[in-house]
């Protein structure tokens, strides 16, 4: 009976012992398993990484990185599908830039997708869906991985609250693992990219650092491959501003008309590449010439092309023409349609006759002209009617802007300007004005003109003391001989 007893023990300790070899064979293959997964995986994300590199310094097309990014990423851990979202500086929110060929749920499916019957439709419009909707972070499920940080991991997306509500449909979403990590270079969020598995094993931890890892190499690839594209794209809006820039310099007159009975001359200093700024002289007939000046309510490129078609207007109309009112009508007329609503343009225009005294000039609303007369060893500021082009179409305007004649004694010098002059302002916020341009004038009539456009123009710089300038700067003096 013993022997039964001692024969069953060593049965069952045997058993036991095999058993124990067994799960413990078991439990080292499937370590084998895991480890040989993860150097899979490993080696598929230092390939990853690898042609992440090349892409960036190969091609730094959007597009392609981020396909590459998108595909590689859910390939390295073996999701389905996947999408990457970038924050539009502009408007703050989070737009899909890309998404893989197999649709990522990673929006809840709104009702009127869910009551489509048709699953392909369905299908269909969900991913249509998902491509048109830009996301607020602090509003969306997907701004909770750049509010949280980290990696976010959700398991199955039919079961996540924050995602599907109270009542899910499982229609798009039942099974659905979800991994998504915000992407950050030089410490800004930049956008998130997402990675989901419909169905099988859920991510692993392993999948969670490889993820992290790969998520961490593609901010950069896409903050430097964006830091590149910026820099680009300020480079050719400079060589386009530059290009603008000299364009706007041919259209402005590159000498000033000779007149027997006048000396004439100009300066013209764009506070930016382009200006709203303009200045120009036409021949009106045999005996006399046109002076015109104006500037646009406005900077920049905008603002250029609205003095450019006032050039175009202006001297289209101006031959012939002896009624500067006249001239100045037809450009308001002309400009009107096109002008924006809350731009307008300042306009003056004279013509100086040969062998008479007389001026006759025209104000749109542009700053009056000051006019020395050296009879007298005074300035007196010449303010008639007149109302900006582009703010009425016709009637106003032309009942306001009327011709103005006056006359011009041998040494008198007439100054025309833009506002950039006597609005110029020093380190303490004070303006140069309207009263040290006449005291200048008073004080420097007898030079040329040339010096003498000169001379306020140097006072200008040292009234600013360095302050950066402002506005655009056109001056304007015309000596009678």
């Amino acid at each position: 009976m013993e022997h039964v007893v001692y024969a069953a023990l060593l049965a069952i300790a045997i058993a036991a012992g095999v058993w124990m070899w067994r799960q413990q064979r078991r439990a080292v293959e499937r370590l084998a398993r895991e480890r040989d997964a993860i150097e899979v995986e490993e080696r598929r994300m230092f390939d990853f990484l690898h042609g992440l590199g090349e892409k960036l310094q190969a091609d730094r097309s959007a597009g392609n990185l981020h396909r590459y990014i998108v595909d590689g990423v859910a390939e390295v851990i073996k999701g389905d599908a996947g999408i990457l979202y970038l924050i539009d500086p502009e408007t703050n929110r989070l737009v899909p830039v890309y998404q893989s060929a197999a649709t990522a749920p990673v929006l809840p499916v709104p009702p009127e997708i869910l009551a489509e019957r048709n699953d392909a439709d369905a299908e269909s419009q969900y991913r249509s869906y998902i491509r048109l909707s830009s996301l607020i972070p602090a509003e969306s499920f997907i701004g909770r991985v750049l509010r949280e940080g980290g990696v976010l991991h959700v398991p199955d997306l039919s079961l996540s609250q924050g995602f599907a509500g109270s009542d899910p449909d499982p229609r798009f979403i039942a099974g659905v693992r979800f991994i998504a990590t915000p992407l950050v270079y030089a410490r800004r969020a930049v956008g998130v990219l997402i990675v989901t598995r419909r169905g099988g094993d859920d991510f692993s931890r392993n999948d969670e650092e490889v993820f992290g890892s790969i998520a961490e190499q593609s901010a950069f690839a896409l903050g430097s491959a964006i830091a590149h594209s910026d820099a680009a794209e300020k480079r050719r809006f400079e060589r386009e501003l530059n290009q603008a820039s000299e364009i706007q310099r041919v259209l402005l007159p590159r000498s000033a008309p000779e007149l027997r009975d006048y000396e004439v001359a100009a300066e013209y200093k764009a506070a930016r590449h382009v200006s709203g700024d303009y200045y120009d002289y036409v021949r009106v007939d045999e005996d006399r010439y046109g002076i015109a000046i104006g500037d646009v309510c406005g900077k920049g490129i905008a603002a250029s092309l609205i003095m450019a078609m006032c050039r175009s207007n202006l001297r289209s109309r101006a031959p012939e023409n002896l009624s500067p009112a006249s001239v100045l009508h037809s450009v308001n007329h002309s400009i009107f349609p096109d002008i924006r609503e809350d731009m307008f343009v300042s306009l003056l225009y004279l013509i100086l006759e040969r062998g008479s005294k007389e001026v006759t000039v025209a104000r749109a609303g542009h700053e009056p002209p000051i006019l020395f007369r050296k009879e007298t060893g005074a300035t007196e500021v010449i303010e008639i009617s007149g109302l900006a082009a582009g703010i009425d179409e016709g009637p106003v305007f032309k009942r306001n802007v009327k011709d103005y004649r006056f006359q011009m004694e041998s040494g008198d010098v007439l100054f025309l300007y833009t506002d950039g002059i006597i609005e110029g302002e020093n380190p303490k916020g004070d303006e140069f004005g309207i009263e040290r341009l006449c005291r200048m004038l008073v004080e420097h009539h007898e030079l040329p003109a040339q010096d003498l456009v000169n001379t306020v123009l140097s006072e200008l710089r040292c009234f600013s003391e360095g302050t950066a300038q402002s506005d655009d700067i056109t001056l304007i003096a015309i000596k009678k001989r």
